[in-house]
């Protein structure tokens, strides 16, 4: 089934305790101050660093929703969280930034994706990233992993992409630590991404995710 951008962006899912559905800026710009507000997660983010106000924040939401218009395969939704009634993450489908001829450290492994090239040429930029940001409050409590999962199978069976990739800086571990949970398998060091940055490089197949929820179902179902 074809899906419009329009229909990916206002697209809303639910998890066991999650809702994900489109932003309304005006709306969502005060409970996603929280995340954006925060040093301790804009400090990962290489888009123009810390909010300081609401109005900061809207604008940066719009951006989000806004960015990639012309790619059917991306998205932004709104984490909201069912038992309080309001948001407190981010998940997105973005297309990868255009890669620079600049210089990677590949893992040497049978199954590499193969973006990588001996003499370090620009490349076809035909990926799309997953990434999520979560106020500090939510850490810790299974979230991200949790919207993580429903977005990454929404992108296979939905929009059928073939691969999902993330790149995290090294020693962000909460996010690695998503990304393993994910299924999602380390393929490296990279920097043809954000401005030739030294970035940790993950990726996803269909089949990686479907190992993955067995795993993270069998750990849900388990006594506390």
């Amino acid at each position: 089934m074809a899906h419009s951008n329009t229909l990916v962006r206002t697209m809303q899912l639910e998890t066991r305790r999650l809702t994900l559905r489109g932003w309304q800026p005006a709306q969502d710009a005060g409970h996603a101050m929280d995340i954006y507000g925060d040093r301790q997660v804009t400090s990962w983010i290489d888009d123009g660093g810390q909010d300081h106000s609401i109005r900061q924040v809207e604008g940066r939401l719009h951006r989000y929703m806004n960015g990639g218009l012309s790619n059917p395969r991306t998205g932004s939704w709104a984490v909201e969280q069912k038992a309080i009634g309001r948001v407190i993450g981010h998940l997105m489908l973005v297309e990868m930034p255009e890669m620079e001829a600049v210089s990677t450290h590949p893992v040497a492994t049978d199954d590499s994706i193969g973006i990588f090239t001996d003499d370090s040429t620009a490349i076809s930029t035909d990926y799309i990233e997953i990434g999520w940001h979560f106020r500090p409050a939510s850490w810790g409590f299974g979230y991200a992993t949790e919207a993580a999962f429903c977005i990454a199978q929404y992108g296979f069976d939905a929009l059928k992409l073939p691969l999902l990739l993330a790149v995290i800086e090294p020693t962000n571990k909460r996010s690695i630590a998503v990304a393993e949970r994910l299924g999602m398998c380390y393929d490296g060091i990279t920097t043809r991404y954000y401005r030739g940055q030294e970035l940790s490089l993950y990726k996803l197949t269909p089949q990686d995710l479907a190992e993955a929820q067995i795993r993270w179902q069998a750990k849900e179902a388990m006594p506390t």
